[in-house]
């Protein structure tokens, strides 16, 4: 067993590999020459792409952009390793063991990757150099090599990276007002460094956006994603929210998105933060202050439920300055929407469907789409017509009228999906 710390308090936890200390200490013995190691604990993103540096276990040496590998013997087993779902042959998901690693500008040292106590690899490195910018360089060069320009990373901490296209432009549908505000305040945070430090204002900012699901808050996210990436180079990162996010991943989080300014702070669903998971409030709202952090960083945080969030992180400048409601669309957005997603229906029909639509988000009128377009399948040519649209519109009628009773049966002989025959049997 092993002490984990949470809060100021140590918990037991199963030991499953080396600590730091005890690899140190392996390593001292393999290489007795190497005065110093240094525990290297990269972002998330880089974690990743140097597990695929090195991540076939029978590849010995490795050239990548202007840097060069070779696997050192040592009695630490190397293993190949794979997460049974990647099949490409010229990518690997992980290595342990010692590689050399050569630079062009005579750059030289050990990296060492291990099965940590927590059971994980590919977490903490330890380098047998004390340079933190050798390492940095080595570590950025590898990361543009597996990701190419036109594919952007939001680093997640917590969980996997998010790759995202940064040529893709969904169609949003906002109000244009909405839309338009929102990105006039994120634009102007990161054009306008220089006049923040003039005008001695704090270079840290916090928006919110609130809303019930599937009305384009995700979307706009997104959006300003690829936006802020294209004009600004900002950094994306993301905490991957659940049941086992403690006070260091916030940390993390802030941490890295710091060190990497310009950066853009995503917080989705924050409701569940501090509620459901292991972040206490003292330390979250320390972060959001960020006191001694570093400027440039914009938090972004979204909700469903306003109501369940801490007023001291709502009604607080500084911490969320700017709140903006994402509403369920109107008659006029509804019918702009289905004529876009519904072309070859005269205005007449889709005005006919809006009237029906009322108080559908934009996920259920997307949902309206895919279900006409499935029926549409069944033709042959496939074709949509106003049959498959009609039908469509039926079915989900009847199911948006359920899901207001949370799909409770009514006892009036109604199904969905299937209809029972007798107790044990479908049909």
């Amino acid at each position: 067993m092993s002490l984990h710390c949470f809060n100021g308090q140590y918990f037991p936890v199963a030991r499953r590999g080396f600590t730091p200390i005890e690899a140190v200490e392996f390593l001292r013995k393999e290489f007795p020459s190497v005065g110093q190691w240094t525990c290297w604990r990269p972002g998330q993103m880089m974690c990743h792409t140097l597990g695929m540096m090195a991540g076939k276990g029978h590849q010995t040496e490795g050239k990548i952009s202007n840097w060069s590998w070779s696997r050192v013997s040592s009695s630490y087993p190397t293993l190949l390793l794979w997460d049974g779902y990647s099949t490409d042959p010229a990518r690997g998901d992980d290595w342990v063991g010692v590689l050399k690693v050569c630079g062009k500008q005579g750059e030289e040292f050990l990296l060492f990757s291990f099965l940590n106590s927590l059971g994980a690899i590919g977490q903490w490195y330890l380098a047998s150099t004390p340079d933190v910018q050798v390492l940095d360089r080595f570590g950025r060069a590898i990361q543009e090599h597996f990701h190419p320009p036109d594919k952007l990373i939001i680093e997640v901490q917590g969980g996997p990276d998010i790759v995202v296209n940064t040529d893709d432009n969904e169609t949003l549908f906002l109000p244009e007002q909405l839309r338009d505000d929102i990105e006039r305040q994120v634009f102007s945070f990161f054009e306008n460094a220089e006049h923040y430090r003039q005008w001695q204002l704090r270079h840290r900012r916090g928006f919110l956006f609130v809303g019930t699901p599937g009305n384009g808050k995700t979307k706009m996210l997104r959006r300003l994603v690829r936006q802020c990436h294209r004009r600004y180079h900002v950094t994306p990162l993301m905490l991957n929210i659940n049941k086992d996010t403690e006070d260091r991943d916030v940390a993390t989080l802030f941490r890295e998105a710091d060190r990497k300014t310009p950066a853009l702070v995503i917080l989705e669903d924050l409701d569940s933060l501090t509620a459901e998971c292991h972040v206490s409030r003292a330390h979250l709202l320390a972060q959001l202050d960020g006191l001694d952090s570093s400027e440039g960083v914009l938090v972004i945080g979204t909700t469903n439920n306003p109501h369940d969030i801490d007023r001291a992180l709502v009604h607080r400048p500084s911490r969320f300055d700017r709140v903006w409601h994402f509403p369920l669309p109107n008659g006029t957005m509804r019918q702009r929407y289905l004529q876009w997603a519904f072309d070859e229906l005269d205005t007449t029909t889709v005005a006919s469907i809006a009237e029906r639509t009322g108080d559908w988000s934009y996920a259920y009128l997307n949902e309206l789409r895919t279900t006409a377009a499935i029926l549409a399948m069944e033709h042959n040519p496939p074709s949509l017509t106003d049959e498959d649209v009609s039908k469509a519109l039926d079915l989900l009628v009847e199911q948006f009228q359920a899901g207001r009773r949370n799909h409770v049966a009514s006892g009036t002989g109604e199904f969905a999906g299937f209809r029972a025959t007798q107790p044990g049997g479908f049909r």
